[in-house]
Parts: structure tokens; C-alpha cells; sequence
């Protein structure tokens, strides 16, 4: 048996009232939404500016990625960073600059010594067993020194810069005897050079003058084979006196 109850309509004539109640209330607040009267600034950009900003090299971002810094690329970074904070605060004093300037001076006189290979330690000090010279720069009584002998004596003690040495003290012996110049103990090996008039005595005396700096005031070592040059140019020019 089929039996037939009736629905109730109560339920949807209440969502009916509601939703009709809704939409009501949604018409009235559109009727009276008050319009936006908020005024707009308009701004532009500074064209100066804008050009600035496009030539900034730290905002532009179209280079190609680099790749990951190794940890000898930081620390060189570091170093760079730690001279850069050193130097600028050392200029800041009078102190700093003055010491700044006694450094680079330093390293341009080490770079000039390296360049001349000039020892600057062996210039500067000689030990307990460095070689001594009896003989000084120019102070001897020339005229009183038996030169061959000398320099026979140094060369059988191979010393060969002693040797270079008494070859230009016998060559101005030699000007002095002829009277081309006036020795003096108080003159340089540059003033009896300025005062030698003779052209073809001038020359080979000025190379004999060379090795002489070289070997003394150079402080470098002479070989045998040096030393035998030195002699060759001392005979040339002793037959032209």
C-alpha cells in the first residue's frame, strides 16, 4: 500500500522571504553608495635622474652570471680589501703620508738595487768574514807604490777586484808622471776625467774608469776573464801615453 503524505511548503516560502530580504538590502546600499572623490597627483620622473640611474653601473643587470668565486679568488679579495683599509687610513695622518712615502721610496730603491743587482746587505754590512782591503779609495801615495808587484800580488790571491783597482791608481800614476794631470788626494776619479784634455787618452782612461766603479763602488764580483780585459784595455792605452 502506497501512502501519500503531504510536503510542507513552510520551509521554502522562508528561504523565499530570505533571499527576496537579501537582495533588497544589496539594491539599497548600491542606491546609496556615495561616489569616490579622491583626487589624483599625477607625478612624472625627473628625466636627469632616470639618465643617472640608466648609466649606474651597479644597476645594470645584463651581464652574464659569474661563476662561484674559489676560495683563492676570496682570499686575494681579502687581501686586496685589507691593503685598500691600510693605505686609506694611513694617508689620512700627516704621519701616515709621511711614512707612506718613506715605504714607496723604500720599494723603488729595492727595485732599482734588483734591476743593477747590486747586495745591498753586502754594500751595506760585511761580516766577521767578509774580505778586508788595506788599500782605501783615492788616499795612497801613489807615487810611492810599486803597482806591478801590487798587482801581481792580488792576482796570485785571485783577487781580481783589487787587481781592477790598482790598475786605475797605475793609470793615474802614469797622467801624473806625463803632467797631463795634477794629482790631488782631495779629487774624484770624475775630476781627473774632466781634466785629461787628450782625446786619445780620454777614452781608454774613461773605460778603466768603468770597471773601476764597477768593481769598487759596484761592489760586484770580477772574474778572471774581466780582469784580463781590463789589462788589455791598461796596455792599449799606456802605449799611447
Amino acid at each position: 500500500m502506497i501512502i501519500c503524505a503531504p510536503i510542507p511548503c513552510r520551509a521554502q516560502d522562508s528561504l523565499a522571504s530570505s533571499d527576496s530580504t537579501t537582495q533588497s538590502s544589496d539594491d539599497e546600499r548600491d542606491d546609496t553608495a556615495q561616489p569616490d572623490t579622491m583626487t589624483v597627483a599625477e607625478r612624472r620622473f625627473d628625466q636627469t635622474t632616470v639618465n643617472r640611474l640608466k648609466e649606474d653601473p651597479e644597476l645594470k643587470y645584463d651581464q652574464v652570471p659569474t661563476i662561484a668565486e674559489s676560495i683563492w679568488d676570496r682570499f686575494k679579495q681579502w687581501i686586496r680589501q685589507l691593503l685598500n683599509s691600510l693605505f686609506d687610513n694611513a694617508v689620512d695622518t700627516n704621519w701616515g703620508k709621511l711614512l707612506t712615502f718613506v715605504a714607496g721610496l723604500i720599494v723603488v730603491i729595492a727595485v732599482i738595487l734588483m734591476i743593477l743587482k747590486v747586495n745591498a746587505f753586502k754594500v751595506l754590512y760585511r761580516g766577521e768574514g767578509a774580505q778586508t782591503f788595506k788599500h782605501n779609495i783615492l788616499d795612497e801615495n801613489i807615487h810611492a807604490m810599486d803597482f806591478e808587484k801590487l798587482i801581481q800580488d792580488a792576482l796570485s790571491k785571485h783577487d781580481y777586484r783589487l787587481g781592477v783597482r790598482l790598475v786605475f791608481l797605475y793609470s793615474l800614476k802614469l797622467l801624473s808622471d806625463k803632467n797631463h794631470i795634477h794629482f790631488d788626494q782631495g779629487k774624484t776619479n770624475h775630476d781627473y776625467l774632466e781634466e785629461l784634455s787628450a782625446d786619445e787618452l780620454k777614452n781608454g782612461f774613461n773605460e778603466l774608469n768603468f770597471y773601476f766603479e764597477y768593481a769598487w763602488y759596484g761592489n760586484f764580483t770580477i772574474s778572471h776573464n774581466t780582469f784580463s780585459h781590463v789589462q788589455l784595455v791598461f796596455n792599449d792605452w799606456k802605449r799611447k801615453l
